[in-house]
């Protein structure tokens, strides 16, 4: 765990959250388990994990499981978005597991995250896509204006 100094104000990160990771069942793949509140106090115990895991060779594939968070606050979407970036960086991806906890979708759909990995991803997915998003509609094709008579006001 990691230990950082902590002010008088600032509650203990070891109560509030617990990170644990360990190898996925595929090969290549990490499996992040993060427990409790990710805010500003604890959202770097977050960081230092998700940033030890994408750095290891190999790694194809983080999941982090949020289905157990009780809060997820703008410095823990940070930590994931940190976290995604690094991904990419190295040809890996992010995959984030809410539970279908809506408060959680909630958070990582009004900060434009959801739009960027995978929330939520059906095991019949196949693994070399990328992130889902909403199919967009298409555009319709251009019609001439109607051309309506004028009217005079006398």
């Amino acid at each position: 765990m990691l230990h950082t100094p902590a002010s008088p104000a600032a509650p203990d990160a070891g109560q509030l959250l617990s990170v644990t990771a360990v190898p996925g069942t595929r090969p290549g793949s990490v499996f992040v388990e993060v427990t409790g509140e990710v805010d500003a106090h604890t959202a770097p115990v977050l960081d230092a994990c998700l940033h030890s895991q994408t750095r290891r060779r190999g790694v194809h594939e983080v999941v982090v499981d949020l289905s157990q968070v009780a809060f997820l606050g703008a410095a823990g979407i940070t930590a994931l978005a940190q976290a995604h970036r690094r991904c990419r960086m190295r040809g890996a991806r992010l995959v984030v597991h809410t539970g279908g906890e809506r408060r959680l979708l909630r958070a990582l759909q009004l900060t434009g995250f959801a739009d960027l990995v995978a929330v939520d991803p059906t095991e019949l997915e196949p693994q070399v896509r990328g992130p889902r998003t909403a199919a967009r509609p298409r555009p319709r094709p251009r019609q001439a204006p109607i051309r309506r008579p004028r009217r005079v006001c006398r």
